[in-house]
């Protein structure tokens, strides 16, 4: 059976920015106490790390958008299979917003956190994809935040799209999370870009 494509036209706008870390930029670099967590630039690359079970953490570009196209290429770098990483959009400093997330094991899921629950909420439930990379390999996530429209792309693949109308914008951030083992990510080069959205729901 073939798989559906996106059901909106998102028309892909000027380039905002191109991280691609030789230095933090306006990234957040940080290591909590005991280095329980921390994000830091290391070798081209912004990377995460975090111990189990603590929950996702978060590293943010300090810019605040609306309607954006995100690239970002990722791997994971430490820990076992099933730990979740990715692009976080129209984010905050509570960690609100929308999360595109895959993990090693294959699957993904888009996400929202927000004031009202203390755990992320699956828009699009954790699921296998034959589009994602498992281990250590490299995957490029394309996460769409236009309008109350979200959809996610893997390797150029859709894989899955949603609504939401619960933040209207926010700043850029990448997160990792850790289940039962340490876990590190790696993200080396984030575009950005304008994005438009066609028509309404």
């Amino acid at each position: 059976m073939q798989e559906r494509g996106p059901t909106r036209s998102v028309v892909t706008g000027n380039q905002r920015t191109l991280y691609e870390f030789y230095e933090a930029d306006s990234w957040d670099t940080f290591t909590v106490e005991d280095d329980l967590a921390r994000f830091a630039v290391v070798d081209g690359a912004l990377e995460g790390y975090v111990v189990a079970d603590r929950g996702y953490i978060l590293s943010t570009n300090n810019v605040v958008h609306n309607d954006v196209i995100v690239n970002a290429r990722v791997r994971q770098s430490e820990g076992v299979a099933g730990n979740g990483f990715g692009v976080v959009c129209r984010t905050d400093e509570q960690g609100n917003g929308y999360y595109f997330l895959i993990s090693s094991d294959g699957s993904f899921t888009i996400s929202v956190g927000t004031p009202a629950r203390n755990e992320l909420f699956e828009k699009i439930p954790w699921q296998y994809h034959s589009s994602i990379n498992q281990g250590f390999a490299e995957n490029e996530i394309r996460a769409v935040c236009a309008g109350n429209y979200l959809a996610m792309f893997i390797n150029d693949v859709f894989v899955a799209e949603t609504f939401d109308d619960e933040f209207a914008s926010g700043e850029l951030g990448v997160a990792v999370g850790a289940v039962g083992q340490p876990a590190a990510a790696r993200f080396d080069r984030i575009l950005v870009r304008d994005a438009i959205l066609r028509g309404e729901r």
